[in-house]
This record gives structure tokens, C-alpha cells and sequence, in this order.
């Protein structure tokens, strides 16, 4: 019992904002930890084909060690053909092993991570700025439309800022206790952070520079556990190297993929001729510096935020990336560059918010594919009516669509500096703790309105509006198939989704080893993997993807699942609809 009661007497002593503080803290952290946790397998619904591919690769790695294209404990994960970051699928590895392959249980990896960042943000705002400030800065992310969707979608986003906020933690651990093992998990969290996500590739040795830069004397006086720092970092990075210097297409296949300096031979659609010449240096730089704006046009942090694509809806329409209040607060912290006592903190946090920005800048949002006129947020319809073109890339598209998941790294940043300037705020209102309170009570009301008002329209509306998105009623579909299914005859599943094979692996549960052995069928004109990145997959064991209504005028027998504006050859078995009537696919058995 003596330590409970010296914790009480402690509490006892501090001060009343001391301890308002304290309780705000841990309520939000606790809050922030349910939004993450509860109805994983409803919201978002469906699940989204990066998802399953990242369940599945972990499913395949615990099953047979290698991910679901073979290659052994990887170092980049292949997924389709996009050669991804490897650590969100190894930490799915022990959470499906307990709880199984279930769209739940990837989303809860993202959720741990999520939760993980949150107290990152709580220890890096208590040591620099205080225990209010904390509070403050821990409610926001809480409450963020940009962090609480991110921490529940199933991909490696919160996986790469955690590892990065947990490195600044341990960083600023390090520089208040004076004890060196901080700094040395700072290099490792640093290190780790370089198999979170393919951003954090530019990212991490920016950021590490920049802090080398900073504190410069902090770090020259303990130049022995500097050293050792480095040299972790280096071991980190050198299962990096040795993969680039043995299969360089696929380590530099994210950036092909989807950088501004290779979008115009990756720009279906677009009027490209061999003898054109390519953009001009200016037009380079004037797409990046679009891009990079982008991320801090009002629209997109507090009127719209992500409009997404036609393949996802992470984030509700109508909300910014931050909330409403946190424009007030950040335009403060700018007067915090002024003030001695926290230019350099102030300093630091634009720093990390640049280090964030600029490597998502230079990557393709993914939002611009396959624009519609006249429409603000892209229809989740594109597969189906495949007849909007591609655009060449320019500076205005670019700044209308910036990706809240590129700029993932940027979350964190954007919260301690709406936390330096709530500190600001209090510095400028006077010392009379009556009128400081109030100010600091409205602050939360605030914040908790429209705080409320995002929770409220992404547990309640967001479901129906985003289930195309996320392939919602392919786990029903699967199950009819099953039911259907008598074990000999051919199934043909629209091609009319991102790689429909996935959700067969995923929600089949089908053993890896066998579709490992193959053989697997790519579309014409593709070359198997690793040559074409995101090639198709028609086909594999007894199922195909394609047509299905001209499979089924050619097959004597078979299941043959169509998408919505499909036509229908007879009447269907099953008729999977979604959340808000309208039919989703169509399931018809010969």
C-alpha cells in the first residue's frame, strides 16, 4: 500500500492545473486507445486490397516463412509488385497467429501502433513543454481525423510514425537525463523506422542530419555513444543495402513507381511519343514545389483534407486532416520562433514537419489517377466504367490532391505544434489562474466539439459512403462460394476491383504453400513479377479473374461472381448488397 499512497500524497501536493492535467492526460490516452480499438471489423467497412495483401504476406510468413510470393523472411515485402516495407506485416505475424486471418486483426496492428504513437507524443510534449501542454497535444492526436483513421486502416502508416515519434522520445529522453542508452534506442527506433514504409527511406537520414545539426554540442560531447548510435544505424540500414545491391529494380520500384520525375512514362492515357522530349527542369520543380504546398493549403488540413482516390476513402469527406481549433494554436506557435526560450524547440518541430514533407512531396498522390470532371473526390466506379483518361501531370492537380498517407510522417509534428502554441497562448493571457483556466476550458470545449462531431460522422455515415472503397461484401461473396463450391468446377470473379485474386487468399484462407508452388497467371501482355509492377493475376488454381459473362457463355459449369452494372445472364444465386441497399455483386451458379 505505501506506493499507491506516496503516488496520492504527490497528486496531493501538486498544483490543481498539475493535476487537471494529469487526468486529462490519461483520459485521452485512454480514449484515444478505445477509438482505435472498437469495431475494427465494421469500420472502415469491407477491406481494402492493400489490407489483405499485408494480412496475407504475414499470414504466408507464419505459416511457411516466406511472404505470399515465396521469397524467404523478406527483407521488402513483394506485395503486388510494389515491393513494400516489411515490419507492419511481421508485426501481424504474432497478432494472426492468436487471433487468426481476419480483417480485424489486421486493423488492430494498425490500431497498436497507433496507440503506441500516442504515448510517444505524450512523453515527447511532457519533456519539452510540460504536463498541460502534454494533455493538450495527447486529445489532438486522440481526436485527429488524420491519426484515428490512419491508426485503422490495416497498412504500415502508424507503424512509420511511431517508430519515428518513439526515436524523438528517446532522443529527448536522452537530452534531459544525460543517459546514453536513450540515444542508443533512438538510433535503433531510427533504424527500425527504415522497414516501416517506403517514405521513411528519405525521411529518416534527413530527420537525423537535421538532428545532428541542432544540437550539434549535445551531441560532440558525447561523442563516444554517438558514434555507437551511428553505428546501429548503419546495421539497420545494411540489409538495405545488401538487397539494393542485389536486386536494385526492386528497392527502387516504389519510387518508379510513383515519383513526379517518372510519372510521364507511367502516365496511362496521357499523349506521350518516344521523340517528345521531356519536361523541362522548371516544370519539375514547379510540380514538386505544387505538390509539396499542398500539404498545407487550408483545404487540406482543416476545410477537406484527403479527397482520395478511386481505389480508397480513408477519411470522411467534409473534415480536415486537423481539427478546426488547431489553426488558431498553430498560427501561436509561430510566435514561440521569437521567444529565447523555445526558438529552438519551436525550430526543431518546423524542421521535423519539413524533413516530413518534403519526401512526400516528391511522390505521386495517388488521388490524381484517372481524375473525374467536375467532381471533387473521385467515385470509387473507375474499374467499372474504365473510360475517364489519365491527365498529364500538372501543378494545379497536384495542389488539389494532396495524399494524407504519404504525409503520414507530418501527423505528429502538427500536434506538438498545436501543443507549443496552446504554452504560447497561456504566456500571452494573463497570470490570474481564473482567466487562464477559462481560456484553457473553452480551448477543450472546443476541441471536444468538433472532436465529437469527426467521431460522430466517421462511426455513423462514413460505413455506407466508403464500402465500394474497401470491397465491402467480398468476405459474403467467398463464403457463397464456398457453399456453391463442388470442389471441380471453375470460378470467375470480375476483374472489376483492385486485384480481386487477394480476397480469395485472404478469406479462403488459402494455404500458401500451394499458391506459392503456383502456377500463377498474369494478364496479357504483363510480364511475371518482378518485371511490371502491380501485374495482374488472372488466374491461379480453379479461380479466374475477368469477364464473367463471357466465361459463363463458354463454360458448361462454374461459379461466376459479377460486379454491379454487369450484365446478368440468369437470375442469381446470391445478391450481395451494400450497407445502404444497392447491389455490390451479383453471385450466379451454372
Amino acid at each position: 500500500m505505501s506506493v499507491p499512497r506516496e503516488v496520492w500524497n504527490s497528486l496531493s501536493r501538486s498544483s490543481l492545473a498539475t493535476r487537471v492535467s494529469i487526468v486529462l492526460l490519461a483520459a485521452s490516452l485512454i480514449g484515444g486507445v478505445a477509438l482505435r480499438t472498437v469495431w475494427l471489423d465494421q469500420v472502415p467497412p469491407g477491406l481494402h486490397h492493400d489490407e489483405a495483401c499485408d494480412a496475407y504476406d504475414a499470414y504466408s510468413i507464419l505459416l511457411t516463412g516466406r511472404d505470399h510470393h515465396g521469397n524467404l523472411l523478406p527483407v521488402i515485402a513483394q506485395g503486388f509488385n510494389d515491393y513494400r516495407m516489411v515490419l507492419f506485416d511481421y508485426s501481424l505475424v504474432p497478432l494472426i497467429g492468436a487471433f487468426g486471418l481476419k480483417p480485424a486483426v489486421v486493423r488492430l496492428g494498425a490500431a497498436i501502433w497507433g496507440s503506441i504513437d500516442l504515448v510517444a507524443v505524450a512523453i515527447i510534449a511532457a519533456l519539452t513543454l510540460g504536463l498541460p501542454a502534454a494533455a493538450i497535444a495527447v486529445l489532438l492526436g486522440a481526436l485527429s481525423p488524420w491519426h484515428l483513421a490512419l491508426s485503422r486502416y490495416g497498412i504500415e502508416t502508424t507503424a512509420a510514425s511511431a517508430t519515428v515519434s518513439m526515436a524523438m522520445a528517446c532522443f529527448f529522453l536522452w537530452l534531459r537525463r544525460h543517459n546514453d542508452r536513450w540515444l542508443l534506442l533512438s538510433a535503433a527506433f531510427f533504424g527500425l523506422s527504415l522497414y516501416s514504409y517506403a517514405i521513411t527511406r528519405a525521411f529518416t537520414p534527413l530527420m537525423i542530419l537535421f538532428l545532428a545539426h541542432s544540437y550539434e554540442r549535445e551531441i560532440e560531447k558525447a561523442r563516444g555513444p554517438a558514434l555507437a548510435a551511428l553505428g546501429i544505424l548503419v546495421l539497420f540500414a545494411t540489409p538495405h543495402i545488401i538487397f539494393f545491391l542485389l536486386r536494385p529494380d526492386e528497392t527502387l520500384a516504389p519510387a518508379k513507381l510513383l515519383s513526379i520525375i517518372h510519372y510521364p512514362s507511367t502516365c496511362p492515357g496521357c499523349i506521350i511519343s518516344p521523340d517528345m522530349a521531356p519536361p523541362s527542369l522548371m516544370v519539375y520543380l514547379r510540380n514538386l514545389g505544387a505538390n509539396w504546398l499542398s500539404f498545407f493549403t487550408p483545404s487540406f488540413l482543416f476545410l477537406h483534407g484527403d479527397r482520395g482516390d478511386h481505389w480508397t476513402m480513408v477519411h470522411p469527406s467534409g473534415f480536415g486532416q486537423l481539427l478546426p481549433a488547431q489553426a488558431l494554436l498553430i498560427g501561436l506557435s509561430l510566435i514561440a520562433l521569437l521567444d529565447p526560450r523555445r526558438r529552438k524547440l519551436g525550430f526543431l518541430l518546423f524542421g521535423w514537419l519539413l524533413c516530413a514533407t518534403l519526401p512526400a512531396a516528391l511522390t505521386i498522390p495517388l488521388g490524381i489517377w484517372n481524375p473525374e470532371p467536375g467532381v471533387a473526390s473521385p467515385s470509387p466506379w473507375m474499374l467499372i466504367d474504365q473510360s475517364l483518361p489519365n491527365q498529364p501531370l500538372s501543378a494545379s492537380i497536384l495542389l488539389s490532391h494532396p495524399d494524407s498517407r504519404h504525409a503520414a510522417l507530418a501527423m505528429v509534428p502538427w500536434t506538438l505544434l498545436s501543443a507549443l502554441g496552446f504554452v504560447v497562448l497561456l504566456d500571452l493571457i494573463p497570470k490570474a489562474r481564473l482567466v487562464r483556466g477559462a481560456v484553457a476550458v473553452l480551448l477543450l470545449a472546443a476541441l471536444l466539439f468538433s472532436g465529437a462531431k469527426f467521431v460522430k460522422s466517421y462511426f455513423r455515415d462514413y460505413p455506407s459512403i466508403a464500402a465500394p472503397y474497401f470491397s465491402y461484401g467480398m468476405d459474403e461473396v467467398v463464403r457463397a462460394i464456398r457453399k456453391f463450391d463442388d470442389g471441380r468446377s471453375p470460378v470467375v470473379i470480375t476483374d472489376r476491383m483492385k486485384m480481386p485474386y487477394i480476397f480469395v487468399l485472404f478469406f479462403q484462407r488459402y494455404n500458401p504453400s500451394a499458391f506459392q508452388r503456383g502456377p500463377v497467371f498474369y494478364g496479357p501482355g504483363y510480364s511475371p513479377p518482378p518485371a511490371n509492377s502491380f501485374a495482374p493475376v488472372i488466374a491461379f488454381d480453379r479461380y479466374r479473374f475477368g469477364d464473367p459473362g463471357a466465361a459463363f457463355s463458354a463454360a458448361e459449369h462454374g461459379i461466376f461472381v459479377f460486379a454491379r452494372t454487369e450484365t446478368l445472364p440468369t437470375y442469381p444465386a446470391l445478391t450481395v448488397r451494400y450497407p445502404d441497399g444497392s447491389i455490390a455483386y451479383n453471385v450466379v451458379v451454372k
